[in-house]
C-alpha cells in the first residue's frame, strides 16, 4: 500500500513546488506594477512642482506690476529707494515661498521613487522566495517518498539516526 502512495506523494510535492514558484512570480509581478505606478506618480509630482513654480512667478509678476502701477498712479517716483526696497522684499518673499513649495514637491517625488525602488527589490526577493520555498517543498517531499519507500535514514525519537549515527 505504501508503494501506491509514492506517485501521489511525488505529484503532490511537484504541485506544491509549482504553486510556490507561481505565487512568488505573481507577487513579484504585483510589486513591479506598484513600482511602475509609483514612478509615474513621481513624474506627476515633478510636473506639479514645475507648475507651482511657474504659478508663483506669475503671481510675483502680477504683484510687482500692481505695486508699480499703484506708485505711478499716485505720481510717486518708480525708482525711489523705498519703492525699490519694497519690490526687493516682495521678490525675496516670493522666491522663498516658491523654494519651499518646490522642495515639498521634490521631497514627495523622492519618497515615491524610493518606494518604487523598494518595491522592485521586494519583487526580486518575492521571486527568489518562491523558488526557495519550492526547493524546500521538494526536499521535504523527497524525504517523505524515501521514508514511504523504506529507503533513506529516518530519525529515531532519541536523537539517533535509525542506523545508529548521530544527526
Amino acid at each position: 500500500m505504501a508503494q501506491a502512495a509514492i506517485p501521489l506523494a511525488i505529484a503532490s510535492t511537484a504541485l506544491s513546488a509549482g504553486s510556490s514558484i507561481m505565487a512568488g512570480r505573481s507577487q513579484a509581478a504585483a510589486l513591479k506594477t506598484e513600482a511602475a505606478l509609483n514612478e509615474r506618480q513621481a513624474k506627476d509630482v515633478d510636473l506639479q512642482a514645475m507648475q507651482a513654480s511657474e504659478r508663483r512667478r506669475e503671481e510675483l509678476n502680477a504683484t510687482v506690476a500692481a505695486f508699480v502701477a499703484n506708485r505711478a498712479a499716485r505720481g510717486l517716483s518708480l525708482d525711489s529707494p523705498t519703492g525699490v526696497a519694497i519690490e526687493r522684499v516682495l521678490r525675496r518673499q516670493s522666491v522663498r515661498g516658491e523654494g519651499v513649495e518646490r522642495l515639498g514637491y521634490l521631497n514627495q517625488g523622492y519618497a515615491m521613487r524610493a518606494g518604487a525602488a523598494a518595491k522592485r527589490k521586494a519583487a526580486t526577493n518575492a521571486n527568489r522566495m518562491g523558488y526557495i520555498n519550492a526547493a524546500g517543498t521538494i526536499m521535504s517531499g523527497a524525504g517523505d517518498v524515501a521514508g514511504a519507500s523504506g529507503g533513506g535514514s529516518r530519525r529515531a525519537p532519541s536523537g539517533q539516526m535509525a542506523g545508529g549515527g548521530v544527526y
